[in-house]
């Protein structure tokens, strides 16, 4: 009866002993058995190189725009002051100011001229359309000489940058309806800029503050930017 009772002793310490252990056992197999398919299918998918897509890289600034001829007035050369894919309209008008010098407008690109109101030149101004927010390069190559306020019925509205040309230093380029642009550098005077190279601003929305004649021949509120020349003297009599 002993070696019974022994027996049966031993077998009840098999089963809280042993068979706990075989359960831990099966279920480390099974978590290896699955880590090592969940390995081989990742595998698979490297090796037939179905891979995720990568993310594409972020966009840094717009290069700046093609050289695109917008006028000439003798040895002075204006290029279009956006990229032209930003241009809305192009509007050629008199500028009702003594020294106006008229430009020839290039027949390359699609523009509009103003009816002449009479004694001003026709062509000596000419409105570049663009969105609010576009960027705005020197329409010519020169130097800064000033950068003043832009007023619209004697309000400050934006900026007003006045450049001499390289090759013509009697000759004054005037570039409005600007604002700095996000980084809020504004070109200095005394600065050299690069026709269609050198940044000004970007286009100021004057879309409530003034009504423009180039909205007629675009589909928003007509923003744009602004180039004008003028002659200046250059001394003592001029």
């Amino acid at each position: 009866m002993r070696r019974q009772a022994d027996r049966h002793q031993s077998k009840h310490v098999m089963l809280t002993v042993v068979a706990p252990a075989l359960l831990v056992a099966v279920i480390i197999t099974a978590l290896v058995l699955a880590f090592y398919d969940a390995g081989s299918a990742g595998d698979s998918g490297a090796g037939s190189g179905q891979l995720a897509s990568p993310v594409p890289p972020a966009q840094g600034d717009a290069p700046a725009p093609q050289r695109v001829v917008l006028a000439r007035a003798g040895q002075v050369e204006v290029v279009l002051p956006v990229t032209d894919s930003q241009v809305t309209a192009v509007l050629f008008h008199a500028v009702a100011e003594p020294g106006a010098v008229n430009m020839a407008p290039a027949s390359s690109v699609s523009h509009v001229v103003a009816s002449d109101d009479g004694g001003a030149p026709g062509t000596s101004g000419v409105d570049v359309g663009a969105p609010a927010g576009t960027t705005v390069y020197s329409p010519v190559d020169g130097v800064v000489t000033a950068v003043i306020p832009h007023r619209i019925a004697g309000r400050p509205e934006g900026l007003e940058i006045v450049i001499t040309p390289a090759a013509v230093p009697d000759v004054a380029v005037r570039v409005n309806h600007l604002e700095p642009g996000p980084d809020g550098v504004v070109p200095r005077v005394g600065t050299a800029v690069g026709a269609g190279r050198t940044v000004l601003g970007r286009v100021r929305d004057l879309s409530q503050v003034a009504r423009f004649d180039i909205a007629r021949y675009t589909n928003d509120a007509g923003n744009n930017v602004q180039v004008e020349l003028l002659r200046q003297p250059t001394g003592p009599g001029d």
